[in-house]
């Protein structure tokens, strides 16, 4: 038996990390941009933006019972644990 070894010169193509890629969204419509044009241009007065300002301090207030109440189950099961 003959063992025949060929080599082929492949083109070697780019550089690594010498290519850029453009980054974009799929949705690239005009209603997307005015959305967020709108969205960051609302005012306090509006409805849309006193909801917002609800949202806001609703998820920014920590509920110190909820806090307490998971702090105390985990010591429970690191104390069943040990």
């Amino acid at each position: 038996m003959e063992i025949t070894v060929t080599t082929q010169d492949f083109d070697p193509g780019p550089e690594p990390g010498s290519q850029t890629f453009a980054v974009e969204s799929l949705s690239n419509s005009n209603y997307k941009k005015l959305a967020a044009q709108n969205y960051s241009a609302s005012t306090s007065k509006s409805v849309f933006g006193i909801r917002q300002h609800l949202k806001i301090k609703q998820f920014n207030m920590v509920n110190h019972i909820d806090v307490a109440l998971k702090l105390s189950i985990f010591l429970t099961v690191i104390a069943i644990m040990f």
